[in-house]
């Protein structure tokens, strides 16, 4: 068995969305509390939400805003106690104090570590363990190596991004807002806003940086799940539906074919409409220790290097 996850910041996406491919899905925006209907920012639409989800049969994790102050620990601690008595399957944190405060409020859910929290070791994984953390999302920084490592050396189960933008870092200040004059969130949160330099492209979404390309570990995904992963992420914040359903589909479909062992798992059809989504190009981040804008394999018009020079992460089963 496996799970593949993605985030769903408002009821909008939500109610349009089809659910289908995705097993769980971690409700709300982290980046920004001011994004317009984000979830996570008040609790009767994490109620709503669930009830949606739920019907479709969805596991649910309450995504948290991943860089508060302390000037905002009284409405998340508000959220929490608001949010205790719900069907919940997990709350992700990205912050020790947000770790401390769920403990402290007695609140049984299980804690996901976010990817903003910047974890990198082994150690660290095995102390969060000790105060509840039951998953963590490594930095994506770490080569799939150092990310392995973790999964075996630690207590604590490891979510693995495998497809989506990848996200490269966080403020407290929003980007968008600052170049927008008067314009306030609702008109300009949604828009798309790219950081060009040379051949560079970073995309930003208010709070967050993230890659201009994708993150596509398609044609490791046999790989992957031979050495042991089971928990598979789609990041997916400020795509478009199409987006979120076709790259969802087509990991999904995938998946279940690796899972029953089948090797041939990759149509050509499925791997046009993934490069009609993402016009920027593709990626394998630092996973196979290279600078995160290459893409090294066969597909895509890929690098094709030495299974040595990539090292033993970058080789197929």
């Amino acid at each position: 068995m496996f799970e593949l996850s993605t985030h769903v910041p408002n009821l909008d996406v939500l109610e349009k969305l089809d659910l289908s491919p995705y097993h769980a899905l971690y409700l709300g925006d982290p980046t920004c509390p001011m994004v317009p209907g984000n979830i996570s920012s008040d609790p009767a639409l994490v109620k709503e939400a669930l009830d949606l989800a739920k019907e479709e049969g969805k596991k649910c994790y309450l995504s948290l805003y991943a860089e508060p102050r302390n000037r905002d620990l009284p409405w998340l601690e508000n959220l929490l106690e608001n949010v205790a008595h719900l069907p919940l399957d997990g709350i992700e944190v990205h912050n020790l104090g947000l770790v401390r405060m769920v403990r402290r409020l007695g609140l049984s859910f299980p804690i996901h570590l976010g990817v903003f929290a910047n974890l990198y070791t082994h150690e660290t994984a095995k102390l969060l363990h000790t105060m509840g953390v039951t998953r963590v999302f490594p930095n994506p920084e770490l080569s799939l190596e150092e990310i392995d490592y973790i999964r075996t050396h630690a207590p604590t189960r490891v979510t693995l991004q495998v497809h989506g933008k990848i996200p490269l870092g966080i403020s407290e200040d929003c980007f968008i807002l600052e170049y927008n004059g008067d314009r306030g969130c609702q008109e300009v949160c949604f828009e798309d806003y790219w950081l060009v330099s040379g051949k560079w492209k970073l995309k930003n979404i208010g709070r967050a940086t993230l890659s201009g390309k994708d993150l596509c570990l398609i044609e490791y995904l046999g790989s992957l799940y031979w050495r042991g992963f089971r928990v598979f992420y789609i990041q997916t914040l400020r795509e478009s539906l199409e987006y979120i359903q076709t790259i969802g589909y087509i990991y999904r479909r995938v998946l279940e074919k690796v899972s029953q062992g089948i090797d041939d798992y990759l149509e050509a059809s499925d791997l046009e409409s993934m490069a009609a989504l993402s016009p920027h190009g593709f990626c394998n981040g630092y996973l196979f220790r290279r600078s995160g804008h290459r893409y090294i394999g066969r597909l895509f018009g890929g690098e094709r290097i030495t299974p040595m020079e990539v090292g033993k992460e970058g080789m197929e089963r």
